[in-house]
């Protein structure tokens, strides 16, 4: 009997079964859920991912690792549910199960919360020793026919996340059941699912925050009582969601480089390559990890209506609701500087006929008048549906853009359009500026220029904006990381026209941009 062979055949299962008992792949900053159940419902869409892992190429029976995963959030992004499924191959063990994942958010403030997350399953553990070559096939050490053992399996974790900050950490395998396999007579081999510890951090950096280019490092450690520290140093280069690229050193084993992009934010391709170091690595070749992913965003039913317009072209009704709200945002601009002109009107004369010659903020009234809108909004979260909260947060953005406003009134409002920005489950871009001609023909008439926005993806006209006839200024609203076209005519200035796409996010924000048309 090749002695030799068996000895090194069940080093092999005891080493893999109690030190790497959990699969190591390299996508965890990814699809982090399979070690730790608290990311169940994390992101903003329903995912679902395929994880295919090929290890030690040059050995025969090298551990290949499928995952897959389905996850998303329920009851106003509170709670999370996820399912993952597993198959975990090692020589001649063979590891499969799934189990479902619970997670619950607790806001902390605007900028941290925390999960929890628990996961409750079964494994499915088997040991086939027809894979063993033996000289003597009746030599008691071995087993004469396939051993299967099914046992319950549970994970632990939470997760702190504070504005790009992320910090996790999990217990899987926290129930630690004993596998035994027996023949006729005894106990012949025996295993106990060891409870790992992983803690992970992470934080994200803006290298251009306008381009969406940002850089993302992360380490991850891992602990088994009895066995050394393993830990993973992950860094990643993203931009816009799209495409990312990046390298991972893994401690004692591997570097490995990784790449991925996706298509319209829903479908994602990810390759990760390692190259096994070390005193094996010249026996054990390479390791190939694919990770497949689509996520199932939530549709909004949007009906097309007709309108007339140069290419005939038709319109969403959520794009004539943007231009809906922007007409009246402008409406309100124009009723806040005449209301205020006829208040400036009426003390002047009163000055004048009592002889006062303190000048009260003309705009106080207003600005009163809207901070009690907003304070008796947050004390009845009831009524703040999502069409009040963005009709408040319209005539804030008015009156902000109100040459009228004092600086401190702007800076208190500016606090509570951003606190209604965080309350909409949908960002969005405020894009406000000024018309900058090159020669004003007639001071103060801005009555000719006419503003279009175009998507760039449909070629469909999203609305015409007209600014203020007087200064110039306009804003529209935006959702970030699409593309347009902005164009603008005037009589007798070139038609100014531009490719805009403003920065991804998920956090609605504003932006200032100029426009500035040169004479024909």
């Amino acid at each position: 009997m090749k002695k030799g062979l068996i000895i090194f055949v069940m080093v092999f299962i005891c080493g893999i079964l109690n030190a790497q008992q959990i699969g190591m792949y390299s996508h965890y900053f990814y699809d982090p859920m399979v070690y730790n159940p608290a990311f169940a419902g994390s992101g903003d869409a329903t995912n679902a991912t395929l994880i295919s892992r090929s290890q030690w190429t040059g050995f025969k029976g090298g551990p290949k690792l499928t995952l897959f995963t389905l996850d998303g959030s329920l009851i106003a992004k509170k709670v999370g549910a996820g399912l993952t499924l597993i198959s975990d191959r090692k020589g001649i063990s063979n590891r499969t199960g799934g189990n479902l994942s619970y997670s619950y958010r607790l806001n902390i403030n605007d900028d941290a919360h925390l999960r929890f997350g628990l996961s409750l399953g079964i494994m499915n553990h088997t040991l086939d020793f027809s894979g063993v070559l033996v000289e003597t096939t009746i030599d008691p050490i071995l087993f004469t026919d396939i051993q299967r053992k099914t046992t319950f399996d549970g994970n632990a974790g939470m997760v702190l996340v504070w504005k790009e900050l992320e910090i996790s950490a999990a217990v899987p395998q926290l129930i630690g059941n004993k596998v035994n396999y027996i023949d006729e007579d005894n106990i012949r081999l025996y295993y106990t699912q060891s409870r790992h510890i992983m803690t992970s951090l992470k934080y994200k950096f803006f290298i251009v925050k306008d381009k969406g280019i940002s850089i993302a490092p992360q380490g991850l450690v891992r602990f088994v009582p009895n066995t050394p520290f393993q830990f993973d140093g992950n860094i990643n280069l993203d931009w816009k969601d799209k495409f990312w690229i990046g390298g991972t050193y893994k401690s004692d084993y591997a570097v490995s480089a990784n790449v991925g992009f996706c298509l319209y934010k829903r479908f994602c391709l990810g390759y990760s390559y390692d190259i096994i170091i070390g005193n094996i690595g010249k026996y054990s070749g390479m390791a190939h990890e694919i990770m497949i992913n689509f996520k199932f965003n939530e549709r909004k039913k949007v009906e097309v209506v007709e309108e007339v317009v140069k290419d005939t072209e038709p319109i969403s009704t959520e794009n004539a609701e943007y231009e809906e709200l922007i007409a009246k945002m402008q409406a309100q601009v124009d009723e806040s500087e005449k209301k205020i002109k006829e208040l400036d009107a009426k003390l002047k004369e009163q000055n004048t006929t009592t002889g006062t010659k303190k000048k009260p903020d003309l705009s106080s009234v207003l600005y009163e008048q809207l901070l009690d809108r907003v304070e008796a909004m947050f004390e009845n979260p009831k009524d703040a549906t999502p069409a009040r909260v963005q009709e408040l947060r319209n005539e804030i953005a008015a009156f902000l853009d109100s040459e009228f406003a004092d600086p401190e009134a702007q800076k208190t409002l500016k606090k509570q359009y951003d606190q209604l920005n965080k309350s909409q489950d949908a960002p969005s871009v405020l894009v406000k500026g000024g018309i900058v001609l090159e020669r004003i023909v007639s001071q103060g008439d801005y009555s000719t220029v006419s503003i279009t926005v175009t998507d760039k993806e449909t070629n469909g006209i999203i609305a015409t904006y007209t600014p203020n006839s007087k200064t110039g200024k306009y804003l529209f609203i935006l959702s970030p990381g699409k593309k347009y076209v902005i164009t603008v005519t005037n009589k007798g200035f070139k038609t100014y026209s531009e490719d805009f796409s403003p920065a991804d996010s998920e956090e609605s924000y504003e932006m200032n941009k100029d426009i500035r048309m040169k004479e024909k």
